[in-house]
């Protein structure tokens, strides 16, 4: 499914996630949307109901479908941040909040991965983006949070001072 994704794909992968079909398939299909995301502009008509269905799989019981929900949806927001940033603006909302839990996670990647993400949708959304860290991971218990929080804000003060001497 290396193709431009679909309406029909996208629908298939809200589908997929709600069966009761093994965790196996249910991450090849999200493997496979992630490798249309990476090759090929998405439609606009299937932005948000591949948000919905990718937040979905990042937050599943199962790691593998974790490891490829949360994966894939790093790889649309850079997508989408290159194709379309407005998307960025009407899924903050819903993805913010889910960007922060992940950087309070036990696994080292899918912390990489969050503070990744956050530094994608700063670009886009810095005041919500930055509220939302400010408000909820660096003062909540979770110290894995704040330590990504922390790493996270010097990534982006780096950005910008290199933005300042060019």
């Amino acid at each position: 499914m290396a193709e431009r994704l679909t309406d029909d794909q996208v629908q298939g992968l809200l589908t997929m996630l709600k069966k009761d079909t093994t965790v196996d398939a249910k991450v090849q299909y999200v493997t496979a949307v992630k490798s249309g995301i990476k090759q090929h502009n998405v439609p606009d008509s299937c932005v948000a109901p591949l948000f919905d269905g990718l937040r979905q799989a990042s937050t599943a019981q199962h790691a593998a479908l974790v490891n490829a929900g949360f994966t894939a949806l790093n790889h649309l927001l850079t997508r989408l941040s290159r194709q379309e940033p407005k998307y960025l603006h009407r899924e903050a909302k819903q993805t913010l909040p889910l960007i922060v839990e992940k950087m309070g996670d036990q696994k080292d990647k899918f912390r990489t991965l969050a503070i990744q993400a956050m530094a994608t949708m700063y670009a886009h959304v810095p005041a919500d983006a930055e509220r939302l860290i400010r408000n909820t991971a660096m003062v909540g218990k979770n110290s894995r949070a704040k330590e990504a929080s922390l790493q996270w804000l010097l990534q982006v003060r780096i950005v910008l001072i290199g933005t300042l001497f060019l």
